[in-house]
């Protein structure tokens, strides 16, 4: 199942096609940067570098408040 089906399946509001193209982009941001997050995280503990392990943090971090934000905003 794709990202987008998947933002559907879930039924959080306004995703439906009426529903604010600005909540969608927030949430598409928010999962990009955790994904990404996460990836730089795993590639840090791989490499065993501090500094790529500390921006994974960061980026998910940032996700996370994406998130919130757009919950806080539109839900």
């Amino acid at each position: 199942m794709g990202r987008p089906q998947l933002l559907i399946a879930l039924d959080l509001p306004g995703l439906s096609d009426s529903g604010p193209s600005d909540l969608r982009s927030l949430l598409t941001t928010s999962f990009v940067l955790v994904t990404a997050g996460m990836i730089v995280g795993v590639l840090g503990h791989l490499t065993q570098l501090k500094a790529v392990v500390a921006t994974g943090v960061a980026l998910v971090f940032c996700g996370a408040a994406f998130f919130v934000v757009a919950v806080g905003q539109f839900g």
